[in-house]
């Protein structure tokens, strides 16, 4: 979707050779004299992101993307951190201190970001890895909509600009089969593409939205006859996402009286489960024995990754029963071959409608891109 081109599943930027580079369209974009920017909940070398300025073999090769993503010369750069900015082995040079060396400046806070000024070039991270779900967002961290109404803002031309923006830990949510984290990330995203749609009510003949996805993930599936009103009541009992609960249970097998009894009453304020019929309490304490087991001990046979996957047992079993509840069910940890939507609006967007391969994304993008590009020029 980046470049118009398959490659192996992995490879950022390059064909399956791993020996050519294969050109995005952000890349293009900036060619043509068009600023670019970058938004993301992920951390900003991650995949998703990447695909947009780096090429390289791996996609875990996360320091070389990240000498790429300040090589690449793009305005604007936010969300979560890089990745192993000192290198695998914490020996290397720190990719903001190389960002710095060559003209970005790097933000860290909200009020460095609303004083940086059109012509910068930025690079604005507010976490060491990728931001928090938006439920467990505090205060001083931006949101998604922020991030993307200031990358507006600043990269506002008359050349014109390009600006890909993630909900990144949608993803993160369908892989946990979190519902409730799901929901208030698509709701964080939704707010972005308002901005979105703010600036191109302005700029109605000349601004594209596309909005799809790469993929669907965790294979979710609503029951039939479940209304919202049945729905949103039974997620909104969580409190927080599995993610930060499973910092719970980290916290509490390293405490003393490890028992059942005792972390009940944690999972019932987290997910609002009361009143259990027996089997799903069965399942709880099942879960619960795996995860006060050290890592290395626990039974990782099929059973155990169909019940759980990679994921912290007692966590994913806790959501999982809280989805059933609202009439949700998931059929994966992983992605699927789901089909996915696309949306335009604006200039141009008819040609997106139809069904088509996910490498003609980049083709009618470029195709758009590049008649702005000669009318600008004429």
């Amino acid at each position: 979707m980046a470049s118009g081109y398959k490659t192996n599943n992995g490879v950022l930027g390059m064909d399956p050779s791993r020996t050519k580079n294969l050109t995005s369209i952000a890349e293009t974009a900036r060619d043509r004299g068009m600023k670019v920017g970058i938004v993301t909940s992920s951390f900003l070398n991650d995949a998703t992101p990447a695909a947009f300025y780096a090429h390289r073999p791996s996609r875990i090769d996360y320091y070389e993307i990240g000498e790429q993503l300040i090589d690449s010369g793009f305005d604007y750069f936010a969300g979560g951190g890089l990745s192993r900015r000192k290198g695998r082995k914490e020996n290397l040079r720190d990719l903001y201190e190389i960002a710095r060396e060559k003209g970005y400046r790097v933000l860290r806070t909200c009020g460095e970001l609303a004083s940086s000024r059109p012509g910068e070039k930025i690079i604005a991270v507010f976490a060491a890895g990728a931001l928090p779900y938006e439920m467990d967002r505090p205060a001083e961290s931006p949101s998604l909509a922020e991030l993307t109404k200031r990358g507006i803002e600043l990269l506002d031309n008359p050349n014109g600009f390009f600006l890909m923006v993630e909900g990144g830990k949608m993803d993160w949510a369908c892989h946990l089969n979190d519902a409730a984290a799901l929901v208030h990330d698509i709701a964080a995203f939704d707010a972005a593409i308002r901005e979105a749609l703010s600036f191109a009510q302005r700029r109605p003949e000349e601004t594209l939205i596309v909005v799809l996805a790469d993929h669907e993930t965790g294979g979710m599936s609503i029951g039939e006859g479940i209304t919202a009103a049945e729905l949103f009541p039974v997620l909104s009992a969580q409190k927080k996402s599995s993610e930060s609960f499973t910092g719970k249970v980290d916290r509490f097998s390293k405490a003393p009286q490890l028992t059942f009894e005792r972390m009940l009453p944690l999972i019932t304020d987290s997910f609002g489960l009361h009143s259990l019929p027996e089997s799903e309490l069965d399942k709880l304490r099942t879960a619960f024995a795996q995860s006060m087991l050290p890592k290395e001990q626990r039974k990782r046979d099929r059973e155990y990754l169909r019940r759980y996957g990679p994921y912290e047992p007692l966590s994913v079993t806790a959501t999982r029963i809280l989805n059933r509840k609202a009439g949700i069910t998931w059929s994966s940890f992983g992605h699927s071959g789901a089909g996915v939507p696309v949306f335009a609006h604006g200039a141009k967007s008819a040609i997106f409608a139809g069904q088509y391969d996910n490498t003609e994304i980049a083709g009618k993008i470029l195709s758009v891109i590049s008649e702005a590009s000669e009318q600008k020029n004429e």
